[in-house]
């Protein structure tokens, strides 16, 4: 997949079918957005393009960002992975938030020589949410494009949204979250130096740093990583969160992965959130740490095990 920044003349090959959204999670919902976009581009000859805002647009609106089920790593991947071709990136600015509806069409929209927009059937646009299906049809009819709006996607009766999974995660739902993710919530980061006391503890970890927006409760889970070369996911344990028994303050995601005696540091790793243990939590003294590492292993090997098609891990 192509990620490019906006630019009043972007170099495609076709003319675009286009839709709008962060996609934060790349839920199921997003994901049957994408198909219908796929499906019309390639019956029309288009180059299928998702245009999304960054930073995202609440950020701007509060002055805080907002909590996110995927960092832009991540969800680059889960689009690819539905088989987008083309991500583009519009910076969000005070002045783009103040742009009317109809200029935002003007100014973003039609310069991509655009043939087929879809949205959602709850979309809005331009300032202050006044743009909408009725306008994108007008402009539709006067300029030459089909616009089509995809009903949403619900599961057990409610809507499909990120809120919703975020709520999930909050409870330490993983299976919830997953069924409505359509696949593992992720982080992908490289491993940084740490401070060494995994390894006196006997498990050594790989530390990647945390954004503060990553909507994951602290805690401690089960994990497995995808290596730097493509293969096999590798079983570990990560905590997600500070260090409080050393006094801690940096949020991270520090894992412990089974089998795997290669060096990590400067890889980028992909880690996949599979199963909740614990919360984070002050010990004691190392000693405290260590045994609860152990019962914390110990646990892990048993989900493993349960998970595991044949066999034991």
């Amino acid at each position: 997949m192509q990620i490019h920044r906006w630019q009043r003349r972007l170099a495609l090959p076709q003319p675009v079918a286009l839709t709008i959204g962060n996609f934060d999670g790349v839920h199921r919902g997003h994901q049957a957005i994408l198909q219908t976009l796929l499906a019309e581009a390639a019956r029309e000859d288009l180059a299928p393009v998702l245009l999304s805002f960054f930073p995202h647009p609440k950020a701007l609106v509060s002055g805080e960002s907002p909590s996110l089920l995927t960092p832009l790593r991540d969800r680059a991947h889960w689009l690819a992975a539905a088989g987008l071709p083309h991500w583009l990136l519009l910076s969000f600015t005070r002045a783009l938030m103040q742009k009317a509806p109809a200029d935002f069409i003007r100014d973003y929209l039609l310069p991509l020589r655009l043939r087929f927009l879809l949205v959602g059937d709850d979309f809005r646009f331009g300032y202050r949410g006044q743009g909408d299906f009725a306008l994108l049809q007008r402009f539709a009819d006067e300029c030459g494009f089909r616009v089509q709006s995809l009903a949403t996607v619900s599961a057990d009766g409610a809507r499909i949204s990120s809120s919703r999974i975020r709520a999930a995660l909050a409870a330490h739902d993983l299976d919830g979250a997953r069924a409505l993710l359509g696949h593992d919530l992720t982080f992908t980061g490289k491993v940084r130096h740490g401070d060494g006391r995994g390894r006196a503890l006997h498990t050594p970890t790989a530390n990647l740093h945390l954004p503060a927006s990553w909507c994951l409760p602290d805690g401690v889970y089960v994990v497995q990583v995808a290596p730097p070369q493509p293969g096999a996911l590798h079983w570990g344990v990560a905590n997600v969160g500070t260090t409080p028994t050393f006094g801690g303050i940096r949020r991270k995601l520090e894992v412990h992965v089974f089998e795997q005696n290669a060096a990590l540091y400067g890889q980028t790793l992909r880690v996949h959130i599979r199963h909740y243990l614990r919360d984070v939590r002050r010990f004691a003294d190392a000693a405290a740490l260590q045994a609860q590492i152990r019962d914390d292993i110990a646990r892990a090997h048993a989900f493993i095990n349960q998970e595991l098609p044949h066999g034991r891990l």
